[in-house]
């Protein structure tokens, strides 16, 4: 989509050709800049180490309500493997995955 926007501007602005070039050019870099989120690697790594039968979630989250997680992921099982969280918010979601009510840690941000 970036590079269809990028190519575009440069066929409005600049020769067809070379806008078009430049453009497609431009909207690749921005795309390959923007990945971000978890490793690629990392996942790769976790999905050739579990059991077969088994399976990985990988969640990215930028703004959480936690009590509401927590008990959407009540009961579900599961062991975290990596997390940023702190120590207490971490043991507060293993908590609700095994199905025990915790004491949901006060955001601090």
């Amino acid at each position: 989509m970036i590079a269809v926007k990028g190519a575009l501007i440069g066929l409005i602005f600049l020769t067809p050709l070379a806008g078009a070039a430049l453009g497609a050019a431009s909207g690749a870099l921005a795309g390959a800049l923007t990945d971000v989120g978890i490793n690629d690697k990392s996942m790769k790594d976790i999905a050739a180490a579990i059991q077969p039968g088994t399976a990985a979630l990988f969640v990215l989250v930028r703004k959480v309500t936690a009590d509401k997680v927590l008990e959407g992921l009540k009961g579900e099982g599961g062991t975290i493997l990596k997390t940023s969280l702190d120590h207490t918010k971490e043991a507060a979601l293993q908590a609700a995955l095994a199905g025990v009510q915790a004491a949901i840690p006060a955001s601090s941000s």
